[in-house]
């Protein structure tokens, strides 16, 4: 795993041992970052089930000018942190344990307005049509908070599948749907 463009082109990234977290392929993140190449400069960015912090890192890299890191796990928050300094963009960085769908409360303390939310979640959570509601659900309170800039834009990478978006998110548009094999990157606005 590496960063594809930008000031730390090049640099490998660590990664976290075992498989409690599933990194995206190079292929995939290279054709995200196609896809935003017009929004990611000056951005600020959410980075929702971190991992290693590939995703935001690659937005860093290409410019964004800040980004905040939410992850529970223990150990990928340390890879996280190493990853940042091994690129030299801490000091554009915050990092957050926190339980993603706790998160508002720490962001509206921030004041920061958040151009670009992306979510990774583990696959097997976010098949749940449950969990998924509440993540649809946090996306369009990220976004009635004012914490997301009106013309925001939110990101969920899971597994291909269609799904409809509860009601409690009535505020969500998804606008744009990109298939890579099994993965699917949904792109969500407000109305």
């Amino acid at each position: 795993m590496r960063v594809i463009a930008g000031a730390a082109r090049g640099i490998h990234l660590k990664s976290i041992k075992g498989l409690q977290t599933r990194p995206i392929a190079d292929s995939i993140k290279e054709s995200l970052f196609n896809i935003l190449s017009n929004v990611i400069p000056d951005s600020i960015m959410l980075d929702l089930y971190a991992g290693t912090g590939a995703i935001g890192i690659e937005a860093l890299s290409r410019d964004a000018k800040y980004c905040t890191f939410v992850e529970i796990d223990r150990e990928a928050i340390q890879v996280i942190k190493k990853n940042l300094e091994t690129t030299k963009l801490k000091d554009k960085a915050q990092v957050l344990r926190c339980d993603v769908l706790e998160i508002i409360p720490y962001l509206e303390k921030d004041n920061l307005k958040i151009n670009i939310v992306f979510a990774g979640p583990p696959y097997p959570l976010v098949e749940k049509s449950p969990y998924r509601d509440k993540l649809l659900i946090l996306f369009d309170n990220l976004c009635s908070s004012h914490i997301v800039h009106t013309d925001g834009i939110l990101i969920l990478q899971h597994t291909k599948s269609d799904f409809t978006i509860p009601a409690e998110a009535s505020n969500l548009d998804l606008y744009d749907v990109r298939i890579y094999g099994d993965t699917q990157l949904s792109f969500f606005k407000t109305k």
